[in-house]
């Protein structure tokens, strides 16, 4: 049963915490420097490509890229990466952070590495023979982004933009009435009126908050521009066109160039879409669909509302010891429930089963000026995102998941009550108590910076 899209509808608006100004109003750009880099990461034909059945790339509908910026307000340096990658290992990630920080001097909690787990590119957690050359040159080459950005340093204006949108994108756990328990909305079991006679709607939200803060040279010629939203890019068709593709992240970057020109490097993070994902995936006209979200970034961008400067770059870092999700008492019939045999997740079983009773996971914060970004190393549910918003005293805060480390799916205390895939064993592997923990962090670093600027 083929989902259809709704009508879009995009909102623009006025964004508390920023002062419009007109250009004789701004101060000269002493203090805010900016640089972007954009690196080609895209793997070899023979790769194996994220996904079901491990489908070998046969070649590139749009190439994979490392896009970096780095912004210095007075000795503060902070670097971003957004890399069109499904996910990035912890080992990679430390890699990649001490080459940029033995050529910068950036300091490792400085260093936002930020998947937009994009499902077209390569299988990256467990790898395989066939991947194993390429993901070695990985931390070389994002460090490098990184570098060259921090070289291209240059005085620059900020603006912030954000675009409301509403189509395009859904909450993919749906409640079945049968037994109260959720049911992905891709489960074949929901097409058998008889299994599933009736769904009470979707069990949670989305979040339509597309942001873009915006970098322009003293002559107000965009830079570059940082990226956030929430979805899993899942639109290429690669079950059934096994090439290497960026996605609508990929979309929204081109689509950035056209509106303001090729020097224009779009960095993307992706927002807590461990739950949200299109209505319709896997499609022929993915193109159309994702520029959806490109229209958006580039409205959000031409509306951007200049900051005032000073504006303060910092960030902060904590690892965090948290519990692993308790394997051993996951339900039984969890699995058969959602339609799959019963064996199907038993090796991802064990290996949770078999991880640390520990484990260790990096969080992050960071600001520029009125603007901040929170991260987790997991694919966060979007209540997680909005709490974290709503506890943030930024007027204007994003959430990047997946950053520097991958520890799998992180739902919400009511989802792992409902059930569900991202509930398994195996893909999930923090425990409820432990998500908890890394999102209160995350808060509390913003917190931090919040106070660290005298306010």
């Amino acid at each position: 049963m083929r989902r259809t899209l709704p009508f879009l509808f995009t909102v623009m608006v006025p964004l508390a915490g920023i002062q419009a100004a007109d250009s004789s109003e701004v101060p000269p750009p002493k203090e805010l420097w900016v640089g972007f880099s954009q690196v080609d990461i895209t793997p070899p034909v023979g790769a194996i490509i994220t996904g079901p059945g491990g489908p070998v790339g046969t070649g590139t509908e749009d190439p994979l890229r490392a896009r970096a910026m780095v912004v210095r307000s007075g000795d503060r340096k902070l670097a971003i990466v957004g890399v069109d990658l499904v996910k990035i290992r912890r080992d990679l990630a430390d890699q990649a952070i001490a080459l940029v920080t033995g050529q910068t001097g950036i300091t490792r909690g400085a260093v936002l590495i930020c998947p937009s787990h994009n499902h077209s590119s390569p299988l990256i957690p467990m790898g395989g023979p066939n991947n194993k050359d390429y993901i070695a040159t990985l931390p070389k080459l994002i460090a490098d982004s990184i570098v060259r950005a921090d070289k291209a340093l240059q005085p620059a204006r900020m603006s912030i933009g954000r675009s409301l949108v509403y189509e395009g994108h859904c909450n993919r756990r749906v409640i079945s009435k049968a037994d109260g328990l959720v049911l992905n909305v891709w489960l074949k079991k929901l097409d058998d009126l008889k299994q599933v006679p009736q769904v009470l709607g979707s069990e949670g939200p989305t979040d339509p908050e597309l942001w873009v803060a915006r970098f322009d040279a003293p002559d107000g010629k965009m830079l570059g521009a940082l990226v956030n939203f929430t979805c899993h890019p899942g639109l290429h068709d690669r079950i059934k066109i096994h090439t290497w593709s960026a996605d609508f992240p990929g979309v929204i970057a081109e689509h950035i160039t056209q509106a303001f020109g090729k020097q224009a490097v779009c960095v993307f993070t992706q927002g807590a879409s461990g739950n949200i994902e299109p209505p319709v995936m896997w499609t022929p006209d993915w193109r159309e669909r994702s520029a959806v979200f490109a229209r958006a970034a580039v409205d959000a961008a031409k509306g951007a509302i200049p900051v005032k400067e000073p504006v303060a770059v910092d960030y902060a870092r904590r690892d965090v010891d948290v519990p692993r999700c308790n394997a051993e008492t996951q339900p039984e019939g969890a699995i058969a429930r959602l339609g799959w045999r019963p064996e199907s997740f038993q090796g991802a079983k064990r290996t949770a089963e078999a991880m640390p009773r520990t484990l260790n996971v990096p969080v992050n914060a960071a600001r520029i000026g009125p603007f901040a970004i929170a991260t987790n190393a997991g694919e966060l549910f979007v209540e997680w995102g909005i709490s974290v918003k709503k506890r943030s005293p930024f007027p204007h805060t994003v959430l990047a998941e997946l950053t520097n480390d991958c520890v799998g799916y992180e739902p919400t205390e009511l989802a792992f009550q409902h059930q569900g895939y991202e509930t398994l064993a195996g893909v999930n592997f923090v425990s409820p108590e432990g998500i908890q923990r890394l999102v209160d962090t995350a808060v509390e670093l913003l917190n931090g910076l919040w106070e660290a600027d005298g306010r």
